[in-house]
């Protein structure tokens, strides 16, 4: 089942050399187009070398930007949604999205998980995904630590967060 991502998971992720396992769980992964702008156009304009593997990934079909019909109707919902709560344009495009469609949607700040949760709409952290590929069996407990130790160089993870997931995954295999 494909997913709607957000700006951070992408560039996180392509930042630890890891945005394979997004295609790996999911098959497919839908990109607003405020996230591609922030992912892609602005990474390319400083050089960042992560816009060109999330570039890259959508010329291979499995990054899908989408387009939106009848902008004007679009730009209305993006800005009540920022006006409910402190959220970017990405985030608003992707709830919006997901919403749409009824798919999950990856998310890192709080406020558009909390907004996300009032609307309904599944979502979780990027946190989340090497998890879901441990589970899977996609990679070994030791590749799990260290993308944890990896994104928490490139994103802000609650060490917290870092420990629980550790621990669900070292009672997963007892």
């Amino acid at each position: 089942m494909a997913v709607i991502s957000n700006t951070s998971p992408l560039i996180g992720l392509a930042k630890i050399r890891r945005l394979q396992l997004l295609k790996d769980l999911y098959g497919a992964v839908i990109m607003p187009p405020f996230v591609k702008v922030e992912c892609i156009d602005r990474g390319k304009e400083i050089g960042a070398p992560d816009a060109y593997e999330i570039e890259k990934a959508v010329q291979e079909g499995w990054i899908k930007p989408e387009t939106l019909e009848r902008k004007w109707k679009w730009k209305t919902r993006v800005n009540n949604l920022m006006q409910r709560a402190p959220i970017g344009q990405g985030e608003a495009e992707a709830l919006i999205i997901a919403k749409e469609k009824v798919l999950p949607v990856i998310l890192d700040e709080a406020d558009a998980r909390a907004l996300a949760r009032g609307l309904g709409i599944e979502h979780f952290g990027t946190v989340m995904i090497p998890y879901e590929a441990f589970v899977r069996g996609l990679i070994t407990y030791d590749e799990l630590v260290s993308i944890l130790t990896d994104l928490s160089k490139v994103l802000w993870i609650s060490p917290a967060i870092i420990a629980e997931i550790l621990r669900k995954a070292q009672d997963g295999r007892k």
